[in-house]
């Protein structure tokens, strides 16, 4: 039989409860329900099916089976939540999802041109068959012990995830912006991303990811901000006061991206516009915003990603001649 579209309609796990009862088998219809309609063969012959009804389920068109050890209970191709409980399933045990996957369960909002492939974390050596759309990575530091205590498909800490999406890509910059965005959105904090690189040992972007995370401590929030670091690091700078909470004279509540208090009270506030500012609604938001702040008594300096980037020590010379102070040798030194 056939699934018409009413079947469609109901989702994968309750066609999947439906033919797990029709089996006679009602705690295979909780593991249906509770993989969306995905179990190992394992699973199904140890609650009490036969090959004999699994192969019959598979010829009739109601099943279908994928890899070596998987049955998705449907005839119809799998959603991507189904393709995650698929890749995990047919793996040699222990298996996790890893990097931006795991992220995206959690509820990691961003790079979705890198969460298109479905990452899955086994032990070194393995065995395993490869799906479409499934990306396997060995590690020789991953056990059953790193899976994170969570319901849904079984997958890594939101710190683990976050420290392997970074390292297993090619753009240090990349390496970065993912550890604000996870810390920026409530992930993890700095700390837990710090434990983590703690434990990993030698692995790329590292020097990039410790840099970054000083900025994140600091309060930095955006790629930008943590080019803003960068800069005063290399230069000798006093690091700013990040996202420092103001009012405006109409008494809303403001947040400034990078702002120095200076020896003669003032406070020079460094703006950093990204691509999006360019657009002409951000654009017109902007100059308000920054009336406000002049309003306010504070000089407003503005500066791109891309001046920041390619030419820091422009930047670096007009704070300085704006009166930021420089680190002493020593701090600079240390820093």
């Amino acid at each position: 039989m056939r699934y018409g579209r009413s079947h469609r309609r109901l989702g994968a796990a309750t066609i999947a409860y439906v033919y797990a009862r029709t089996a006679g088998c009602p705690s295979i219809a909780t593991i249906a329900v509770r993989q969306r309609g995905v179990a190992s063969l394992r699973q199904l012959l140890d609650h009490g099916l036969t090959w004999s009804y699994i192969d019959h389920q598979i010829a009739a068109e109601r099943w279908r089976r994928y890899g070596r050890h998987t049955i998705v209970m449907q005839n119809v191709p799998p959603t991507r939540e189904q393709l995650m409980w698929t890749a995990v399933t047919d793996m040699e045990q222990p298996a996790a999802l890893a990097s931006h996957t795991a992220l995206e369960v959690a509820g990691f909002r961003g790079f979705a041109e890198e969460a298109r492939m479905v990452h899955v974390l086994v032990p070194r050596g393995a065995h395993y068959v490869r799906l479409p759309g499934v990306k396997v990575h060995e590690s020789r530091r991953f056990s059953v012990e790193d899976i994170a205590l969570a319901p849904g498909v079984p997958r890594v800490s939101n710190a683990r995830g976050a420290i392997d999406a970074a390292t297993w890509q090619r753009w240090p910059r990349f390496a970065c912006a993912m550890v604000a965005a996870v810390v920026q959105q409530g992930m993890c904090t700095a700390q837990q991303l710090q434990d983590e690189l703690d434990t990993c040992g030698a692995i790329r972007h590292r020097r990039h990811m410790q840099h970054a995370l000083l900025d994140v401590t600091d309060g930095a929030q955006s790629l930008g901000e943590l080019d803003v670091g960068r800069m005063c690091r290399k230069y000798g700078l006093v690091p700013p006061s990040r996202q420092r909470l103001r009012k405006d004279p109409a008494g809303r509540t403001r947040y400034l991206d990078c702002e120095w208090d200076l020896a003669s009270g003032e406070v020079v506030v460094l703006e950093v516009d990204g691509q999006h500012h360019m657009e002409v609604e951000h654009w017109n938001a902007d100059m308000k915003r920054e009336r406000k702040i002049i309003i306010g008594r504070r000089w407003v300096l503005r500066a791109s990603t891309v001046e920041l980037r390619l030419d820091p020590a422009e930047v670096a010379a007009d704070l300085i001649a704006m009166g930021v102070p420089k680190l002493s040798a020593a701090c600079h030194a240390r820093t």
